[in-house]
Order: structure tokens, then sequence, then C-alpha cells
């Protein structure tokens, strides 16, 4: 059987957190490791011990709050998600929009599918803002507003470099600021150069669209997505939403990744935020 050829971040946390053995990690990364070496698309590491019956969705949740330092959200449906991002989405690169009823948790769930794809260790990640008229994933990443996305356009190779995060492998692209038209840079040949150079770049690229609905920018940045990720919220979002997304879709010929259900914010939660 194939050895694992590097340690496993997730597993040593997992193994100090006392969810897992150490034998029951390695026995984990060989099976891995050797599903690899036939050409298969074995899961992240994470994934693979809770199919396993090792470790629950909740377990893994406290693992990557671990290794991500208690500093962002992560939730076990955000988690679930980023574990079956592979399956979904088996290419070398992949770029996945987020889209919400609500703007907030659209970015709320880029980070934590970006920040568990990092973590579970899927390959370098990219997590970019295109809630150009009212960004927020700045701030969750504790990256600075500008330069960003719109300066990346705008520029072209003169712009800088996607900014590293706290969390290995994880960098991010703020939304930036300019005050050229939103819809014409997003139409622009620049724009589709960008973001074909980026899914050359990183396993993933996550796109924090916003509500896609309600700015035609966010639409063209959807069409250049592999797939969508579409966030309700619990007791606000309407049937009616969802439906209104999928024909906006079907349309822009892009395809649905997913859907997630955000739950409102708990008071703990709200107060360490």
């Amino acid at each position: 059987m194939s050895r694992p050829e590097a340690p496993s971040l997730f597993g040593a946390a997992a193994v100090r957190l006392g969810y897992v053995s150490e034998d029951q990690v390695q026995q984990t990364l060989a099976a891995q490791a050797s599903a690899r070496s036939r050409n298969a698309q074995p899961g992240p590491i994470g994934a693979l011990l809770m199919e396993r019956g090792l470790l629950t969705p909740g377990q893994i949740t406290s693992v990557l709050r671990h290794l991500a330092g208690g500093t962002l959200p992560l939730s076990e449906d955000g988690i679930r998600l980023a574990a079956r991002l592979k399956v979904l989405h088996a290419a070398a690169g992949n770029v996945i929009g987020i889209t919400g009823t609500l703007a907030e948790d659209a970015s709320r769930t880029t980070c934590e599918i970006a920040t568990g794809l990092a973590v579970m260790e899927q390959g370098d990640v990219l997590a970019i803002d295109a809630n150009l008229r009212a960004p927020s994933l700045h701030e969750r990443l504790g990256t600075p507003l500008s330069p960003g996305l719109l300066e990346r356009i705008a520029l072209g190779d003169a712009a800088p470099q996607p900014v590293q995060t706290k969390v290995a492998a994880l960098n991010a692209v703020a939304a930036g600021v300019a005050g050229e038209d939103f819809l014409s840079l997003c139409m622009s040949p620049e724009a589709a150069r960008l973001i074909e150079s980026y899914r050359a770049s990183y396993r993933y690229v996550l796109v924090n669209l916003g509500d896609l609905r309600r700015h035609p920018e966010a639409a063209v940045l959807a069409s250049r997505c592999d797939g969508i990720v579409v966030v309700l919220h619990a007791g606000l979002s309407q049937k009616s939403e969802l439906l209104d997304i999928q024909r906006l879709l079907a349309g822009l010929d892009v395809g649905l990744s997913g859907v997630v259900l955000a739950r409102p914010a708990t008071r703990q939660e709200r107060q360490r935020a």
C-alpha cells in the first residue's frame, strides 16, 4: 500500500484534540495515497475520516476552527459542502460563485467554504469579493479593501497579487475601489482573462457574488463560474426566491452546485463578531 507523501495538518490537529488516534490517521492517509496512485479522486482527509465513522461533522468543524486559530467563521453546513466540492468539481481548477438571498449570508458562506477547503488540504484556494457595491469579505478575512478586484481588472498585469490570509493556502482578493462603471469593468476582456488566470493558479476559486439578482455585474461574473452555491436564510428566504435564482442560472447556462441553509447568528456569535 502506498504511504502518504506528507504529514497531514488536519490529521495532526484531530489527534491533538483527542478525536482520533495516530494509527487511524495514518491508515486513512495511506488509503488516500493509494487511491491517488490509481488516479482516483479521494476526498480530503477530514471527509475520509468522516466516511470511516471516525469523525462527526461537528468534530470536523472543531478541528478546522482549531487550525484557523478560532478567528474565522466555520459552520457544519459549510464544512459538509467544502468536503463535497472535490466530487462536484473534480477538474484541476474550479471557479465557484456564492450567492444568497441576503448578501451577508453569501459573504459568510464564501469565507466558511474557502477556509474549510484551505485547511482540509485541498490545495491553494482563492476567495474573491465580487459584491462590489457592499463588500465585506475583506473584513471577515482581515485583509485590506484595496487594492482588489476592481484594480486588478483596471490595471491588468501591473496590478498587485492576491493577499495571503492568516490561513495557510488561502489567498484573497478584496473588492477594491474604482471610479469606473462596475458593469463595464466586469464585462471587459480583462476581467475574463483575470478569472481564467486565477482558474489556472488555484485549485478552487470562491467568488462572493452577494445577491446576483440585484446587480448585473454579479450576474456577468456568475456566467464565468463553473457552478453556483445558493445560500438561503432560515425563516426569511422564500421558495420563490430560489426559483428566481434557478431561472437566472439557467439563462446564464451555469449549474447549481448546492444549496446552503443559513441560520441566524446566535448571541454568542454576535458578541464574538
